[in-house]
């Protein structure tokens, strides 16, 4: 009985001992939760309180809008040729005996190629006997036909008219005689080919001692001060080109201005495009035959309106906009409508006043309110801007 009650003790006794332990832990735990909290929501707060970095300004290139005098215009590539261009075919078949060399200068009518005429010469000595043969003939039968008609009736008119016959047949012969000497000597005059007008012999196509066919060219000649620009228009601007209008010409990084000489309205079905003639002026030698120049040719009257470089617009699926740079030296959207266009400037209707500052590099990646940083201005060739500044002179 006493172990019993000793034992119900000792175990009621743990149990009071446990129970008491339990609040003790769980504070414990409590506090180790609360430390862990503490710490990361100081963790987490931490960065609300870093400083944000400062705003990076974006680097462009500007230009100024301006009122200009803009045209319509159309560039097209224009081929330099000569107008004045011959080939020069052999009029008859033969060997040739000499030819010009190219680059050789010749005046109107100066011989530029020779073939050999030995073959004609015979030629024409034998037909030029033949005429003499034929006249002495003509002449003999004039003769007896004077002397039977002197006979009167003791002639028979049968043989008056057969030597009237004779007579006849014998002139027919001569001419027929003169006529194959006048195409024989008209082939040795042609055996020389001479230049139609004043230039350079630009290409020799066979040279001596070949023989060549009547047609064949030999060599050909240019007039190198006479030169004109051939240019292929659209044909939807057929009606905008007048013989007379002044272009702007483009060569070897030099500018003209040159007036159109003719105009083909024919148009080309495949290249829906016409010839246009241009009449080069005397350049001091800026152009020769074979060069390849860049014609801008105006389509309608100059017009002032206010303009920005092509660079400056902005192409995207809602429309056309042109950034502008405000007051605070940041970014602005401005929506417009292009007009039309001359050269690198552009006609614009919007907001826009002349003299804004408009973005012409950069403005791409611009979505507005930027910071700008202008780094260049936009010209000719776009010219850079110092970034630092001038020292002062010692």
């Amino acid at each position: 009985m006493h172990m019993n009650t000793e034992t119900t003790m000792r175990s009621s006794t743990g149990d009071v001992t446990a129970s008491a332990g339990a609040p003790t832990r769980r504070c414990s735990a409590l506090r180790a939760l609360v430390v862990l909290l503490g710490t990361s929501g100081a963790t987490a707060v931490a960065p609300s309180y870093a400083q944000a970095p400062p705003e990076r300004p974006s680097p462009v290139e500007i230009a100024r809008a301006e009122v200009r005098e803009l045209a319509p215009s159309v560039h097209a590539t224009g081929i330099v040729r000569s107008r004045a261009a011959a080939d020069l075919a052999a009029a008859v078949a033969g060997r040739l005996q000499w030819v010009a060399e190219p680059g050789t200068a010749v005046t109107a009518g100066q011989v530029v190629a020779r073939l050999d005429t030995r073959e004609l010469s015979l030629a024409r000595a034998e037909q030029a006997a033949r005429v003499k043969r034929a006249e002495v003939s003509l002449q003999a039968l004039e003769r007896e036909l004077t002397r039977l008609r002197a006979s009167g009736n003791a002639v028979p008119r049968f043989n008056v008219d057969q030597a009237q016959a004779n007579r006849d047949m014998a002139e027919a012969d001569l001419q027929v005689a003169r006529a194959l000497l006048a195409q024989t000597n008209d082939q040795l005059s042609r055996s020389r080919l001479t230049a139609p007008f004043a230039g350079v012999v630009s290409d020799r196509v066979h040279r001596e001692g070949e023989e060549v066919a009547r047609g064949e060219v030999i060599a050909r000649i240019v007039n190198p001060d006479e030169l004109e620009i051939r240019m292929f228009v659209p044909l939807r601007h057929v009606r905008a080109v007048q013989p007379g209008h002044e272009v702007d010409v483009v060569g070897d990084n030099r500018e003209f201005t040159a007036k159109v000489s003719s105009i083909v309205p024919a148009g080309d079905p495949r290249t829906q495009s016409f010839e246009v003639l241009i009449k080069a002026p005397p350049v001091d030698g800026l152009l020769a035959a074979g060069n390849t120049v860049q014609v801008r040719l105006p389509l309608g009257e100059p017009q002032r309106r206010l303009s920005v470089p092509r660079d400056a617009l902005v192409i995207r699926a809602e429309g056309l906009y042109i950034v502008r740079l405000d007051g605070e030296q940041r970014a602005e959207r401005v929506p417009v409508k292009a007009g039309v266009a001359d050269g690198d400037w552009i006609a614009v209707d919007g907001t826009l006043k002349a003299g804004d500052s408009v973005v012409v590099r950069g403005a791409e990646s611009l979505r507005g309110s930027e910071k700008l940083d202008v780094v260049g201005v936009f010209e000719a060739e776009p010219k850079r801007l110092s970034l630092q500044a001038p020292k002062p002179d010692a």
